[in-house]
């Protein structure tokens, strides 16, 4: 209980400190990471608690979508904390497929592998967005993007 507790007290105060001093490469990851809880609430709510003994389709459908718009983000930021946090979110679909191939015995890395992720995210947008504060101090205001 400590550890989802936790987690929403980190993924509030990292939203509100992206939305506050980062740009829109934080703001859109912040946005994101967000999604993915308010998807994951409407997933248990459609699909009931999820157990560790199988994959979960939702779960599955919101992971890879959230991999794919952070590596999205990951390749078009100037920055190079996205990719931490889309390498982070590979862990988690990874841990799927791994999922259906191994007997019951693993629950607990499967739920270290969806789970722990998802944390590491949300420490790397808080150090992201204190880095990009940090360098436009520093240097003034640059490209949020990479140029096309």
């Amino acid at each position: 209980m400590l550890f989802f507790s936790l987690s929403w007290l980190l993924l509030c105060l990292s939203f509100l400190f992206a939305a506050r001093k980062g740009d829109e490469p934080e703001r859109v990851v912040a946005i994101i990471l967000v999604a993915i809880t308010v998807f994951d609430i409407a997933n248990h709510l459609i699909f009931g608690d999820p157990t560790w003994f199988e994959v979960n389709p939702g779960h599955f459908v919101i992971d890879m979508w959230a991999f794919l718009t952070l590596t999205w983000v990951a390749l078009k930021a100037n920055r190079g904390w996205p990719l931490w946090s889309s390498a982070t979110q590979l862990i988690v679909v990874i841990a799927h497929f791994a999922k259906l191939f191994e007997i019951d015995e693993a629950r607990r890395s499967y739920w270290v592998m969806t789970q722990v992720p998802a944390f590491m995210q949300l420490v790397v947008l808080i150090i992201g967005t204190y880095a990009h504060a940090a360098r436009q101090r520093r240097i003034g205001r640059y490209a949020a993007w990479r140029p096309a």
